[in-house]
């Protein structure tokens, strides 16, 4: 399988989903993630922890709106297929 380009357009789409990801992250915590910290996150927990599988495509599909990107490819990348 070759390796993702930053100009393919899923990688793309993940990396703007990513960035919307990270500043809701930053707005929850009031800091940015460690690396090791989930971005898509349990907004309802004190400390990050990581989201339900459900709750997890729901902030996916929400950021891709936000920035107008293909959220199916994202999920799709990140192992969320549409009827998993």
């Amino acid at each position: 399988m070759p390796k993702p380009s930053l100009s393919d357009p899923v990688v793309a789409a993940l990396l703007e989903v990513a960035k919307v990801r990270f500043a809701l992250f930053r707005e929850r915590f009031g800091r940015d993630p460690d690396p090791d910290e989930p971005l898509l996150f349990d907004p309802a927990q004190c400390d990050p922890m990581a989201a339900s599988e459900a709750d997890s495509r729901v902030q996916v599909v929400s950021a891709a709106m936000a920035k107008d990107v293909d959220a199916s490819a994202v999920l799709g990348l990140l192992g969320y297929g549409l009827t998993n």
